[in-house]
């Protein structure tokens, strides 16, 4: 005998529609509503959002810790360079017993400050916290005078005396070239054989006998030594969105040399033979017998949030806070000048 069925509205068997209830009827088709999707969408946001201030700022701390890392380079870098010429401030030409008055704005041919016009033996010269084009305000600038590495002794033939320097070469190396003109190589110094005087001279003609207008004092001769002369000038660029240390050197022909970039300030002071600190050492040039070095150096760019209000002492100076958003860092040096005083 044949079972009979239970059917349901439509015709279905009830077992047939308990099984689309459970898999995919039309309960199972409903999905999410509208206040679930926008929960889900906020929620995923917050966490995006947390997730990308953490990679802003481990991104923003990188680039900081970056930059500090090329600053300090850049002053190890400076520095190093500015210690080796004070070292060797004075090598031979402190041998030269007289005052020269030299114009460094003349010579250099560009716009250094005013009224440096300075007496004094050739060793040192400066100008305190300097104002004019060209040069970051309120930095100091430093010119250093030494004998060159170009030098030799006075052969038969040559010789000073009577304000006349005659060279049968103006090659003092042997190398083929020209180590003193009328243009860019235009210094310097004689040196007596028993170093008891040099005299510093600067070239007045582009070949033969040299009339030289710093004059000379003492007669040369066969043995005495001759050498091109540097004169070394750092100072600090006045380009205020990246100030730079610059080097010239003007008994070597050439131009203003980036020494490091992103230096902020330079500063200098020199200590006397009686233990007093002097900020220029203007006439005292022979009682230097220390020099400290102070330089400011900041970062390539500024920092979002971050505000420099700290001023920096140097000796009776203080460099005024720069209250803007430069991470800055300094760094000090005593440079003792071994060929002064000697």
């Amino acid at each position: 005998m044949q079972k009979s069925k239970t059917l349901n509205d439509s015709g279905l068997p009830a077992r047939s529609m308990a099984g689309l209830s459970a898999f995919g009827g039309a309960r199972g088709n409903q999905g999410f509503t509208i206040i679930e999707l926008l929960i889900a969408v906020a929620l995923g946001l917050v966490i995006m959002a947390g997730l990308f201030r953490t990679f802003k700022v481990q991104h923003d701390s990188y680039l900081v810790q970056d930059q500090v890392s090329a600053m300090q380079q850049n002053l190890r870098a400076a520095m190093h360079f500015i210690i080796r010429d004070l070292q060797m401030a004075g090598y031979r030409t402190n041998f030269d017993r007289t005052n020269k008055q030299l114009d460094w704005n003349d010579l250099d041919g560009d716009s250094l400050p005013d009224n440096n016009t300075e007496p004094g033996r050739p060793l040192l010269f400066a100008v305190n916290n300097a104002s004019a084009a060209g040069i970051k305000a309120n930095t100091d600038v430093i010119v250093i005078v030494k004998a060159g590495s170009e030098g030799r002794l006075l052969i038969a033939g040559e010789g000073a005396s009577g304000g006349v320097i005659t060279l049968s070469t103006r090659d003092l190396d042997g190398d083929g070239t020209v180590d003193l003109n009328n243009t860019g190589k235009k210094f310097g110094v004689l040196v007596k054989d028993d170093l008891s005087f040099a005299d510093l001279f600067q070239v007045d003609t582009p070949s033969g006998s040299i009339n030289p207008p710093l004059g000379l004092t003492e007669n040369y001769t066969t043995g005495d030594s001759v050498y091109r002369t540097d004169l070394i000038i750092y100072r600090v660029t006045d380009d205020a969105a990246r100030p730079c240390l610059v080097r010239k050197n003007l008994g070597d022909d050439n131009g203003y040399q980036v020494i490091a970039e992103n230096i902020d300030n330079l500063q200098f002071r020199y200590l006397l033979n009686d233990n007093t600190w002097v900020n220029d050492p203007t006439g005292n040039q022979t009682r230097v017998r220390a020099v400290e070095v102070l330089l400011v150096a900041r970062t390539a760019y500024e920092q979002r949030g971050y505000r420099d209000t700290s001023s920096v002492p140097f000796g009776d100076y203080t460099i005024p806070a720069p209250n803007d958003a430069y991470r800055r860092k300094t760094l000090n040096s005593l440079v003792k000048t071994r060929n002064v005083g000697l």
